[in-house]
């Protein structure tokens, strides 16, 4: 491989610094990270098409459970309503650094869920679970100097190893997206990209065709028009899923565009651990195979942030030896099946006993019309015969069907890891709120696991989001006790936390039984309370107590200033508690 030097008896990666060699270079990179692609494109095709239709061929389920499970399990893992983050530092900080941080943490959970990053990251744990990985890319927001996250499918990505779980651990990763010309011209005249339009004439030139080629492809239906869950661009509509539910136009099929500067144009990101700088990851755009963007006359890490990538790997649960992981619809495909013949045959039996065939006997002559009037809507037979009678041929349905169902939906909450009282059930024998909730705590080990992880991923996209919003945000901000500061004067050995377990339902009442715990046993103040149980309107809560405390203190000085004027002019001492010795006395 051409990507491979030999240095002191290693192999590492090494970046040509000839622009000769560097093109074959990288365009042989981009294709031995992104080689599993396609094999890997038809894996995540049948899964979304179970999530979306609950079966891989052309008929769909009658009941799709399988999005309901996958919704259920990811709303548990992480839910966006409440998600705040929280600085740590490696070692102890004085007090005014502690109280940047505290507002630093309250800008980063006020721009995550203001550019709804809370949201994508929500989605990106459903998509997890439902191709084993997802990717989440942070990216800087020029219009509010701020981040934003960018959902990347897991087939528009490609790693080196494939072996190795982190993906901070990867020598190099690749970046794939199909972006019309117009809107790659777009971006480069917002960078004010020097080679502008010699780039745009060159990807002009090379498409010298009209049709797409990769427009068949998973990924290039991805990419284009959004989600492709069913069939190949060109295929009729057939009864499968959302198709056949909603037969309207499909959007987010691609679209055969004629316009040179309306066609698609293979857009390649590399990252690559640079040797020549100390291992930081050095970044090369270039449209497939070799017209450089970035990376060919300089070397930089634009991510902003030393020795990482923008790349964030969602993954609640890992496959050890395997990055892209495994679906979690792969547990709960068979049961799918089961669950959908049963249906259908009870469908089928339903619909013969509606339109069942008619016995008829002890008729004196029975025509074909005769029997066509009797199974019709509101048609009878006369006969003076008064033993002519007609019987239907009707089926019951077998013993013990509807219990078979509830079994295999009862399987589906199994397979999860969901106990009855997880599901909002009852159980029997419960009658406190404690019990409860200790068999909440108790059945959800499996849960709690997943959740962790995921909680974790999110702690490091927080992280990254901060390092992009200090290269971006040049705002002066002031704290309570008037200390102006900007994001880029932050100490550089902190740490980004969720705050209180805030994104999953697997934490919340532990937390919330622990905060209460520590404020009846006066380890924290009010305010404290308020940030780690973070009511609705928390931000006014915490103002009204600053105002009610300084108003105390205020009636306190007063109270002792008074005292002390009453001594000096009398020269007596107050004694504390005289009134209520009186009293007594009395």
């Amino acid at each position: 491989m051409a990507a491979l030097a030999s240095c002191s008896g290693c192999v590492v990666l090494r970046i040509p610094t000839d622009k000769r060699e560097l093109g074959p270079w990288c365009q042989e990179l981009v294709d031995v990270c992104m080689a599993s692609a396609p094999d890997r494109g038809r894996t995540y095709t049948q899964a979304t098409q179970y999530y979306y239709s609950g079966s891989f061929g052309a008929r769909a389920a009658i009941f799709n459970k399988v999005k309901g499970f996958v919704d259920k399990l990811a709303g548990f893992l992480m839910q966006p309503t409440d998600v705040r983050f929280q600085i740590v530092f490696d070692s102890g900080e004085p007090d005014n650094v502690l109280e940047r941080a505290q507002l630093v943490s309250e800008k980063l959970t006020a721009d995550f869920r203001q550019t709804d990053a809370d949201v994508q990251f929500a989605e990106a744990v459903v998509w997890s679970l439902v191709n084993g990985c997802h990717i989440l890319k942070a990216a800087p927001h020029q219009r509010s100097n701020t981040f934003r996250l960018c959902p990347v499918h897991a087939q528009n990505f490609g790693v080196l190893s494939e072996s190795v779980l982190g993906l901070d651990e990867q020598e190099a990763c690749c970046h794939v997206s199909f972006p019309t010309i117009s809107r790659l011209d777009g971006q480069l005249k917002q960078i004010d990209h020097p080679r502008r339009k010699q780039i745009i004439e060159q990807c002009v030139e090379a498409r010298q065709h009209k049709e797409d080629e990769e427009e068949p492809t998973f990924l290039h239906q991805m990419v284009v028009g959004g989600l492709q869950p069913l069939g190949n661009v060109g295929d009729v509509p057939e009864a499968a899923g959302i198709v056949q539910v909603f037969g309207l136009p499909s959007p987010w099929r691609p679209q055969k565009h004629f316009d040179p500067m309306n066609q698609t144009v293979r857009h390649c990101e590399l990252w690559v651990q640079d040797q020549n700088r100390d291992g930081d990851y050095s970044t090369l755009q270039l449209i497939y195979p070799d017209i450089f963007i970035e990376g060919d006359v300089t070397r930089r890490n634009l991510s902003r942030v030393p020795g990482h990538t923008p790349f964030v790997k969602v993954q609640p649960q890992a496959t050890p030896g395997y990055f892209w992981g495994r679906s979690i619809i792969a547990d709960v495909q068979m049961l799918q099946d089961v669950l959908t013949k049963r249906l259908r045959d009870l469908k089928v039996m339903w619909d013969r006993n509606v339109n069942a065939p008619q016995v008829l006997s002890g008729f004196s002559s029975v025509t074909e019309e005769m029997y066509f009037k009797i199974i019709n809507e509101g048609g009878f037979l006369a006969d003076p015969n008064p033993n002519a009678k007609a019987n239907k041929l009707s089926e019951p349905p077998p013993q013990g069907a509807l219990e078979e169902i509830q079994f295999l939906l009862q399987l589906f909450d199994d397979a999860g890891g969901f106990s009855p009282i997880m599901s909002g059930q009852g159980e029997p024998g419960v009658r406190a709120g404690v019990h409860a909730q200790t068999l909440v705590r108790t059945s959800s080990p499996r849960l709690i696991d997943q959740a962790a992880r995921v909680e974790r991923q999110l702690a490091d996209c927080g992280y990254i989001s901060l390092r992009v919003m200090q290269s971006e945000d040049a705002l002066i901000y002031t704290t309570d006790k008037g200390i102006e500061f900007t994001l880029k004067m932050l100490p550089d050995n902190f740490q980004v936390q969720v705050d209180s377990h805030s994104a999953s339902p697997a934490f919340a009442e532990d937390n919330r039984q622990v905060a209460i715990a520590l404020a009846r046993a006066g380890a924290i103040d009010a305010e404290d309370l308020i940030h780690m149980l973070h009511p609705p309107g928390a931000e006014l809560l915490l103002a009204r107590l600053r105002q009610r405390e300084k108003a105390q203190a205020k009636a306190a000085e007063k109270k002792e200033n008074k005292e002390t004027l009453l001594q000096l002019v009398t020269g007596k001492t107050p004694k504390s508690g005289a009134g209520r010795t009186a009293k007594k006395g009395r």
